[in-house]
């Protein structure tokens, strides 16, 4: 039998980080002495402290880790690698689309263009969103990893056989932009059928009347559209009622560069 400070060694990981292992069930001690409390942990366990740091060093998150553990389940961990394979795809389809932005923005200062550049007028309008069925997420993430609650949300919708019906919904509910701790909704509208009535993750939103506008662009660059919103909103006499809200009309995926990328913001209004 080894002891947490032991076993803290072998397994490279913080002997807090055990007893969080401990306390969500991933990896229990072998054994408790009851007069002290000290912790022990088997030979066995050896192996299973080793496996999951392999496994976190493939960015498998804690709890996809105790299910392939609980299940001993070959399919299920090929399964999740498979998705790490793509989410890697993805990453180096993106760093490559940003090494292209990067170089063309190179090219427009060298050839005399100007540091901060800005597009032409943008076109903001009131528009009533109709209600919609979605499937939804709600969830407190870095930003960054968005495209992950976006793809959990379409295996729901899959593995349930209802249908996608319109583009990806981003609602934001922080009052001010936090990056690392960014509080969203994700919603991807669906076709309505019977199966998805009573379940817990569709609902009917109804945003309402909304200032809405079409920007083509790189996502870092969206606040000119939020920014543009907010103004037409003040002067046409219009307050903020829920969440703002992004609709992606398009994908990484789909275009050849994040200058292609088509957002529509949308934030739901009611005159002052």
């Amino acid at each position: 039998m080894y002891s947490i400070g032991e076993f803290s060694k072998i397994g490279s990981v913080s002997t807090k980080t055990l007893r969080y292992y401990d306390e969500i069930g991933l990896l229990c001690p072998a054994h408790v002495n009851e007069e002290n409390h000290y912790r022990y942990y088997s030979q066995e366990q050896v192996y299973i402290i080793l496996l999951i740091g392999e496994l976190k060093s493939y960015n498998l998150r804690l709890e996809q880790i105790k299910m392939i553990l609980d299940s001993n389940d070959k399919q299920l961990l090929i399964h999740f690698l498979e998705q790490q394979i793509q989410e890697l795809d993805n990453q180096m389809i993106e760093h490559t689309r940003l090494k292209k932005s990067i170089q063309k923005k190179m090219q427009q200062i060298q050839s005399g263009g100007k540091i901060m550049s800005q597009k032409s007028k943008l076109f903001v309008e009131a528009k009533e969103y109709n209600p919609v069925v979605v499937v939804s997420k709600k969830a407190v993430i870095n930003i960054s990893e968005v495209s992950n609650v976006i793809g959990s949300l379409y295996e729901e919708i899959y593995k349930n056989g209802w249908k996608p019906k319109g583009p990806v919904m981003t609602f934001y509910f922080d009052k001010e932009f936090d990056h690392e701790h960014a509080n969203i909704e994700v919603c991807i509208p669906i076709e309505e059928c019977e199966n998805a009535r009573n379940h817990e993750s569709v609902k009917l939103i109804q945003p309402g009347m909304c200032a809405t506008c079409m920007y083509t662009g790189t996502y870092s660059k969206l606040g000119e559209a939020y920014a543009a919103v907010l103004k037409w909103m003040e002067e046409h006499g219009y307050e903020g009622t829920s969440a703002p809200f992004d609709c992606y009309m398009n994908s990484p995926q789909e275009v050849n560069g994040p200058e292609e990328l088509i957002t529509k913001v949308c934030f739901p209004m009611k005159k002052k």
